[in-house]
């Protein structure tokens, strides 16, 4: 159950990257502005690491869900869940988002595919809360396009890692034709030290057990990197059916990426990439 769980949230991230649509209504690209309350639910297959670091891949399965509710936009990036508290205005030059997050992450707290990082013990889940902001700047090039700057806090409030994740980005959206969205996005994260400690540290216990050498990391940068979405309507209205996909990559940086677990077991490179098909109602 928790697998599935994990899968579908995962998936969810490029099905769903919505907070590049302030507009209302379905995703740009898959029919005209929005003028009313509309929800896109969508299925698919990935391909990720099975776990943070980690050197080999896995396909899973997946969902899609996102909507908008009188003019406040809501959807599931990854295992998080954003509300924008800010109403859509179309007219506006200068766009704002503003709202809460909440979210979990499973990162080894299942099946290791490595016999030494599993060695190191089962993880608990992290239950994340925080919040979202943004401001971007509309018609830069055309018509359609938006180019702003976001930052999303999340603070793990369940005490696994007891600590915090700072996401800065800087996101570029526009239309490609009439049925074609882009977004193109320049990441990164900033972990707390108890989130280094706790998903790439190794005690002397550990370090014992799995045969990986001692690690006590810091906090700092934890990854920078970047990822492109389309979205391409079949209907060519602004409900109907639609496909999705999505590539991304990120490189651990710091002490993250000097960990034993990445260094002698897996890899800084992060690689993911899914499709699949959508319906918006």
């Amino acid at each position: 159950m928790q697998i599935a769980l994990r899968s579908l949230l995962i998936l969810c991230a490029p099905a769903i990257a919505a907070s590049v649509n302030a507009q209302g209504g379905p995703l740009p690209g898959v029919g005209g502005p929005g003028r009313g309350d509309t929800i896109t639910v969508g299925l698919g297959v990935a391909v990720t690491t099975s776990y943070d670091g980690a050197k080999d891949y896995r396909f899973i399965p997946g969902g899609a869900l996102r909507g908008t509710v009188s003019g406040h936009d809501f959807q599931l990036n990854g295992p998080q869940l954003f509300f924008d508290a800010i109403p859509n205005d179309p007219r506006r030059k200068v766009d704002m988002e503003l709202g809460p997050v909440a979210g979990v992450r499973f990162n080894r707290t299942g099946d290791v595919s490595d016999s030494r990082v599993a060695a190191l013990g089962e993880l608990d889940t992290a239950v994340e809360l925080g919040a979202r902001g943004s401001i971007g700047a509309r018609g830069l090039f055309n018509r359609t396009d938006k180019l702003a700057f976001a930052v999303t806090g999340l603070w793990d409030v369940a005490r696994a890692h007891g600590s915090h994740v700072i996401s800065p980005s800087v996101e570029y959206t526009t239309l490609a034709g009439r049925r074609t969205f882009l977004r193109m996005a320049v990441t990164s994260e900033f972990v707390g030290g108890g989130y280094s400690d706790y998903y790439f540290g190794i005690t002397p216990a550990a370090s014992v057990a799995s045969g990986l050498s001692a690690y006590d990391p810091a906090s700092g940068l934890g990854s920078i990197g970047g990822n492109i979405f389309a979205t391409h309507s079949l209907s060519g209205k602004r409900t109907g059916w639609g496909l999705f996909g999505i590539a991304s990559y990120k490189r651990l940086q710091g002490d993250i990426a000097t960990s034993p677990i990445v260094r002698e077991t897996g890899s800084p490179n992060q690689f993911f990439g899914a499709v699949g098909l959508g319906y918006t109602f």
